[in-house]
């Protein structure tokens, strides 16, 4: 190293090495590795995103896999993605709706179908078309549970054996057959849809009227609710809100809240809506009644009053003030209803719901079973019989007031010791076939203008609960094919797996069957299923007797006028006036099968 070297400070060991890279490539190689490690990272974090997401599609075919392996294919065979619809959707101008096309109705222990909501989520087989046709009398029948036909809920489903309602014996049933057994209005038929929702109360049906219902342009519109109400005016809120006490209320304002439980609902709904894995965990239930949080109409109270300071802090005083003004809330809506239906030209009837609690009738044995639960006897503080009391008498000064027509159930069956109540509110098939009589007969005399005749009394309630073929004897009817195809088979009540089927007949031999019901019957009603379609005469009839000799014709049919609405053919009648008999025939007469294949054989009141 040289002085001048020395002098500058330089030393030969630090002298730049000319193949080391400048600082600018150092720089340059640091941001390569620092995108490099990127890229790695992220390379690593979408093979995970990928990964999981295979998984999840993996998991999510294998789901629609054993969906198709479950009674869900043969609920929904030609759309399984059916499965990862609810029951119910949710509507922001009035809480809820049933979602179209959806199954209803799963039970098949009646031999019923499963049963479909129809293109406007009705409960109904059949589409509604906006565009009303000429020839038709458009009828709605609109309200809650009790109205869609939803048999027993809550333990008493249990004590009933799940006891439901299939289509047949829903209160529009009943009434479509009933007004059209006298042609009221000539070159008109009748048509009464089911557009009842479970849980909807009065706000639901003024809301849902002027949203939905008012564009199919029905004729008459049949209103049945009350027990929903008992709930939403025992809340004990000091801000109460009577549109605040929707079903589904509480759901949507946490989801639209941003709520921990908001979202994690949100995203259970999206995925059930979206994915067949969720679908397949679900089993076709509806999330949003397992996700309500104490909110639900059919709930009972989660806790009693104070009895130091009353509910809220309130005296006894406040408390009943609250509860009334309540009530008011929901008797202006009742007439906010009234007046909507009335500007819009539309004819309607509103009729209060019967309840178990409130009702006088000796208890049937079920009955004793079903109210020892005591389930909605008590909401809150509030006794439901007495409130239910106190919002009929308010409805029905209502009505007089300002003069809409009000049918009251709420006490109808008092009288007959029959099975009435499935449950606190809900009722069994013989109850709707008597509402539904008694609307008839309202509606007919003062909406059709037609008199009333024979067929339309109701002498006593009870004799309309029997199903007199039951009891009945086989007195004549061709050999069975085998022990296994008795001709009591048919005599059951509702169809099942056991059937009569008999031997084939000689082509001189009669093909009929005669039951003795053991005593005269009044009966107006005939339901007929044959075993299969090969088994349904091209013609037949039925014919009545009073001691079995001289035979009067009373029902004929043919193979083309069948209903679908169990697994296999079936017919029924409804008749204008009632009949008297001992003696029950069925007669095949056009049929190319010489056998007789029958899966049930009733008649009623």
């Amino acid at each position: 190293m040289t002085d001048q070297d020395k002098e500058q400070g330089v030393s030969r060991d630090t002298k730049p090495d000319p193949t080391r890279p400048g600082r600018g490539r150092r720089i340059l190689r640091g941001v390569g590795r620092f995108l490099w490690l990127l890229v790695r990272k992220g390379a690593y974090v979408v093979f995970i995103i990928v990964v999981v997401g295979l998984l999840l599609l993996g998991l999510d075919k294998a789901a629609e896999f054993a969906l198709w392996k479950s009674p869900m294919s043969y609920v929904y065979p030609e759309d399984l993605a059916l499965t990862k619809k609810d029951l119910t959707k949710p509507a922001s101008q009035y809480d809820y709706d049933l979602n179209p096309r959806v199954c209803l109705i799963y039970n098949q222990e009646k031999g019923n179908r499963y049963e479909y909501a129809n293109n406007a989520g009705f409960r109904d087989p059949r589409d509604i078309p906006f565009q009303k046709p000429d020839d038709e009398f458009r009828i709605f029948l609109t309200g809650g549970s009790t109205a869609f036909g939803l048999g027993a809920a809550g333990q008493s489903a249990q004590q009933t054996n799940n006891y439901y309602l299939e289509y047949r014996e829903t209160i529009a049933y009943f009434l479509e057959k009933i007004l059209n057994a006298s042609d009221p209005i000539p070159g008109k038929t009748i048509k009464v849809y089911n557009t009842a929702v479970w849980g909807h109360a009065y706000q639901h049906l003024l809301l849902r009227y002027v949203t939905k219902l008012r564009q199919y342009k029905p004729d008459l519109v049949v209103s049945l609710d009350g027990a929903n109400e008992i709930h939403p005016v025992s809340v004990p809120e000091k801000d109460w809100n009577y549109f605040n006490q929707g079903q589904f209320h509480g759901i949507l304002k946490e989801i639209l809240s941003y709520t921990p439980d908001g979202i994690g609902a949100y995203l259970t709904l999206w995925l059930k809506n979206n994915t067949f894995l969720m679908a397949f965990i679900w089993r076709g239930m509806d999330p949003f009644f397992s996700m309500e949080t104490g909110l639900r109409m059919h709930q009972s109270g989660s806790f009693g009053p104070d009895h130091v300071s009353g509910v809220l802090g309130m005296t006894i005083e406040e408390r009943s003030k609250m509860v009334t003004d309540n009530v008011s809330s929901v008797v202006r809506v009742v007439e906010d209803y009234h007046a909507v239906l009335e500007n819009d030209g539309t004819p309607h009837i509103f009729a209060l719901q019967p309840m178990l609690y409130l009702s006088k009738k000796p208890r049937h044995e079920m009955e004793q079973r079903v109210e020892a639960f005591q389930e909605h006897k008590q909401y809150y503080d509030v006794p439901t019989d007495g409130i239910y009391e106190y919002i009929c008498e308010r409805i029905r000064e209502s009505a007089q007031r300002k003069q809409y027509s009000l049918v009251d159930f709420s006490k109808y069956f008092d009288d007959t010791a029959q099975w009435v109540f499935t449950d606190w509110c809900h009722v069994t098939a013989g109850a709707n076939y008597l509402m539904a009589k008694e609307l008839a007969s309202v509606i007919k005399e003062h909406f059709l203008h037609v008199s009333l005749g024979q067929g339309d009394k109701i002498d006593s309630k009870d004799s309309f609960f029997g199903t007199p073929s039951m009891g009945a004897k086989v007195v004549n009817a061709p050999e069975a094919i085998d022990g296994n195809n008795d001709p009591q088979n048919m005599l059951r009540g509702y169809p099942g797996p056991e059937s009569y089927t008999s031997k084939e007949v000689g082509p001189h031999e009669k093909m009929e069957v005669v039951l003795d019901l053991n005593s005269i019957q009044t009966i107006s009603r005939l339901r007929l299923v044959w075993n299969e379609e090969s088994f349904v005469p091209s013609a037949w009839a039925v014919d009545i007797s009073p001691d079995g000799n001289a035979w009067t014709p009373w029902v004929e049919g043919t193979n083309k006028n069948l209903d679908q609405y169990s697994w296999w053919p079936g017919f029924d009648y409804f008749g204008n006036a009632p009949v008297q008999a001992r003696f029950l025939r069925y007669r095949q007469i056009t049929s190319e099968n010489r056998s007789i294949g029958l899966r049930s054989l009733n008649v009623y009141r």
